[in-house]
């Protein structure tokens, strides 16, 4: 009986061994950061099931401080408030993502001067994927509508003020 149950255990660590091996070694294989989970990738659409945490941010770019930019900000389980960004502000939160339903949603109100536009500043669907890169999802408001980033340089037009 006792070498049956040190076989069964034996048996038990060398799966769970294995199993881990199976999940981290593609990993590890693609320069994961271990501290951050992290696996590189080479452009916006990559995506990895180590992504998991991620930055938000929403940058005022607007022309002009007569208006600010204002904002509120949810998920789910979150009420991130209400802000008011000047020219260069940039209100960022940072979160790790649900991997099991209901899946990690950010939904931003932002209204300037006339114009407004409810903006998905983080959706599993699409943009993690979008910011798996660096971990950083950027956008920013702009006279003509929002624009997104994963890099804070190349910005890309995603919306139009309503």
């Amino acid at each position: 009986m006792r070498a049956t149950t040190t076989t069964t255990t034996s048996t038990t660590r060398n799966l769970c061994l294995l199993s881990m091996l199976l999940i981290f070694l593609p990993y590890l294989a693609n320069g994961g950061d271990p501290m951050t989970g992290m696996v590189p990738t080479t452009s916006m659409g990559n995506w990895s099931p180590f992504c998991h945490r991620f930055r938000v941010h929403v940058i005022d770019g607007v022309s002009s401080n007569a208006q600010p930019l204002l904002l509120h900000c949810w998920s789910r389980d979150n009420d991130l408030g209400n802000h008011t960004l000047y020219i260069g502000g940039d209100f960022n939160f940072h979160f790790w993502v649900r991997v099991v339903p209901p899946f990690t949603r950010f939904t931003c109100d932002m209204r300037w001067a006339q114009k407004h536009q409810t903006v998905t500043v983080f959706n599993r669907a699409h943009v993690e994927d979008w910011c798996c890169l660096s971990g950083q999802c950027y956008w920013r408001a702009q006279d003509d509508g929002i624009y997104f980033s994963n890099n804070n340089s190349s910005y890309t037009k995603i919306y139009t003020w309503s």
